[in-house]
């Protein structure tokens, strides 16, 4: 029996087992209906739990300083901004797998690099434009005829 499990891409996935929704209150307007339904929702992704999880693409994602943490370290996503409950439960899910994905892009290395000789000698041609400005700037004319 196949556990159920939220596709990221088509090699790798996150099970169901460690994601956990809790629902409450939204805050902010939307009248009686905010104030009588549990529309929001917390996401709770539980990482530890996660036995398939490689390495570095956990790093990248902890790494990240948008990502909020409960007091067990696990990740929380909270959303409100939805009518439903339903809705706010998929965009919860669609900013999860957002976040995986941008930690499975493996950055590039920078390479340092030289600079040209052309834009070496922009450069300084742009230096001696500015220095002939304020050269002229420091010229005083003399109004004072004898």
């Amino acid at each position: 029996m196949e556990k159920s499990a939220l596709n990221i891409s088509p090699t790798f996935s996150i099970p169901e087992e460690t994601i956990t929704f809790k629902t409450m209150r939204a805050s902010g307007p939307g009248g009686q209906n905010v104030n009588k339904v549990e529309t929001k929702i917390r996401l709770i992704y539980d990482y530890t739990l996660h036995v398939n999880l490689p390495g570095e693409i956990l790093n990248r994602l902890l790494s990240n300083p948008g990502i909020t943490y409960d007091a067990k370290g696990r990740i929380v996503i909270t959303e409100q901004s939805g009518r439903s409950q339903y809705e706010n439960k998929l965009l919860a899910l669609k900013t999860l797998k957002a976040m995986f994905r941008k930690a499975m892009i493996k950055p590039k290395i920078r390479k340092s690099t030289m600079p040209t000789r052309a834009s070496k000698e922009v450069r300084l041609q742009s230096k001696k434009i500015d220095g002939a400005k304020k050269k002229f700037r420091q010229q005083r004319i003399d109004t004072d005829e004898e």
